[in-house]
C-alpha cells in the first residue's frame, strides 16, 4: 500500500504552525505514515512507528535528506552561494551522520556531558537561574523569554565551549541563523542575513579553535582540537559544523520548552507555591513539559532500501519526518495526552530528545537547566500571569516549535 494523503494537512500553513496537534491527531488515526505530496516526504506520527524507525538506524538512516532544510529563493541564490564560498564547505556532523562517522563525533562531544561534567555544571546553572529570577521586577510586564528562558541556556553553552561572556548576543544570533531554514520558509532578505551571520560564526569559532590548539583550556573547544587516538584530527572546517549543532542543541530546546511550560503553568493557580513547598514536583513538571511541548518537533530519516512501515510501502531514499511532537501525544501511550499532568505515571516514556544512538547529547543538561529555572522562579514569584494569551504566536517552522514572545506580569513574593 502506498502512503495515503489527506489534502488538509500542510506543514507550512499558519494553522499548522500555531497548533499542529489536531492535524497530528487526525494523522495518527487516519494515516500514521502520511505522504506530504507537495513536499515529497512522509510524516510518521505514532509512537510505535517512530520508535520502530529509531531502533533501526541501518534501515532508516540519519544521513542528510534534502527535506531537512529549505533552499534559498532563486532571486538570492547567487548571493547566498557567494557568501557561502567565503566560509567552509558544509560537512555533516552529529545530526546528519550514521556510524562510524557519527560515533567519532559523539565520542568527542560526550566528554563535555558526562555525569561528572554535569555535576560540576549544576550548581553554576542554579546560581545563574537564581540571579535571573531575582532580577525580575515586581508588578511589571516582561517577556519571560528575553529575561529568563533564553539567557540561561546561552550562558551554559558559552561556559561549556569556553567562549567569553561578551559573545552572548552572538550565540543567540548564530543560533537563530542556523535554525532559520529548518522546517521554515524565509524571505530573501532573511536568507542573506542568516548566511552573513553563519559566515561570522564560522570565522569566530575557527579563530577560537586556533587559539585552543596553541593554548588549551578546560573547555569543549580544547577537547575537540585535542582528539585522542586519531591519526587525522578534525579540521576547523569540520569542527565549526559540529559546534554549530551544539549551539543549536544547547540553546533552542531549553528556551522553547521552558517558555511553553510557563505558559501551561499559568493555568494552574498556586503552582509556584506548591513547587516551593514540594521541590520534588519540579521533576514531573519538567518531564511533562518536555512531552507536551517537544520543541524539536521531529527530525528526518532516509529509507536505505525498499521496506514497509505501518503497512505502507516505502521505496529506497524516501524521506521520513518522525513527528516526536505527535508521538508524545499518542493516545495509545498517554492517557488524556492533551492534558498537562505532571503526576502521570509514565512521564519518561516521551521521546522529546529522540531515542537510540542519536538521542540528544544535551538531554541531561537541558533537564538540569529547566529544573533549576523553575525552582528559582518559585522562590521569587507567586505568579507569572500571561498577558493577552490570544495574541501569542509561534514561529513559522514545523520542525522547531516555540513562542515568538511570552509577556507575563510578574508578582513577586
Amino acid at each position: 500500500m502506498a502512503a495515503p494523503t489527506l489534502p488538509h494537512v500542510d506543514p507550512h500553513s499558519d494553522s499548522f504552525h500555531q497548533n499542529p496537534y489536531p492535524h497530528y491527531a487526525a494523522l495518527r488515526h487516519e494515516a500514521p505514515v502520511y505522504w506530504v505530496e507537495d513536499e515529497g516526504w512522509c510524516i510518521v506520527s505514532t509512537m510505535e512507528l517512530c520508535r520502530e524507525v529509531l531502533r533501526n538506524p541501518e534501515l532508516f538512516s540519519n544521513t542528510n535528506p534534502e527535506a531537512r532544510r529549505s533552499q534559498p529563493p532563486a532571486e538570492v541564490a547567487d548571493e547566498v552561494a557567494a557568501i557561502r564560498a567565503q566560509g567552509f564547505s558544509y560537512v555533516p556532523a552529529l545530526n546528519l551522520n550514521d556510524p562510524p562517522i557519527h560515533t567519532r563525533y559523539r565520542k568527542l562531544v560526550n566528554r563535555a556531558f558526562t555525569p561528572r561534567s554535569l555535576a560540576w555544571m549544576e550548581p553554576l546553572v542554579e546560581d545563574v537561574s537564581e540571579n535571573l529570577a531575582a532580577a525580575l521586577p515586581d508588578n511589571t510586564v516582561v517577556d519571560i523569554i528575553d529575561t529568563v528562558t533564553r539567557p540561561l541556556p546561552v550562558w551554559a553553552i558559552l561556559r561549556i565551549l569556553g567562549l567569553p561572556e561578551d559573545r552572548r548576543d552572538d550565540v543567540t544570533r548564530w543560533s537563530d541563523a542556523a535554525t532559520g531554514a529548518l522546517g521554515a520558509r524565509m524571505t530573501p532578505e532573511r536568507w542573506l542575513q542568516a548566511e552573513r551571520d553563519m559566515l561570522d560564526f564560522q570565522q569566530a569559532i575557527s579563530a577560537e579553535l586556533d587559539i585552543r590548539r596553541a593554548q588549551p583550556r578546560e573547555d569543549l573547544l580544547s577537547l575537540l582540537v585535542q582528539e585522542e587516538g586519531s591519526e587525522t584530527p578534525l579540521t576547523n572546517g569540520e569542527l565549526v559544523w559540529l559546534v554549530r549543532e551544539l549551539i543549536i542543541a544547547g540553546n533552542e530546546t531549553t528556551t522553547r520548552m521552558l517558555a511553553d511550560t510557563i505558559l501551561m503553568l499559568d493555568q494552574r493557580p498556586g503552582v509556584w507555591d506548591r513547587i516551593l513547598e514540594d521541590p520534588a514536583l519540579v521533576r514531573g513538571i519538567v518531564e511533562e513539559g518536555l512531552r507536551m511541548t517537544t520543541p524539536a518537533v521531529g527530525l528526518f530519516r532516509r529509507v536505505t532500501t525498499d521496506t514497509e512501515l505501518g503497512g505502507v510501502h516505502l521505496p529506497a531514499n524516501t524521506s521520513l519526518f518522525l513527528a516526536y511532537g505527535s508521538a508524545n501525544r499518542d493516545e495509545s501511550v498517554f492517557v488524556d495526552p492533551d492534558e498537562f499532568s505532571p503526576e502521570r505515571s509514565n512521564l519518561r516514556e516521551h521521546i522529546a530528545f529522540g531515542q537510540g544512538i542519536h538521542v540528544c547529547v544535551g538531554a541531561g543538561l537541558a533537564r538540569i537547566e529547566a529544573a533549576a529555572t523553575l525552582q528559582a522562579l518559585a522562590e521569587h514569584v507567586t505568579e507569572l500571569k500571561v498577558v493577552d494569551r490570544d495574541s501569542l504566536r509561534y514561529g513559522s517552522s514545523f520542525m522547531l516549535r516555540g513562542l515568538d514572545a511570552l509577556p507575563v506580569e510578574v508578582h513577586r513574593r
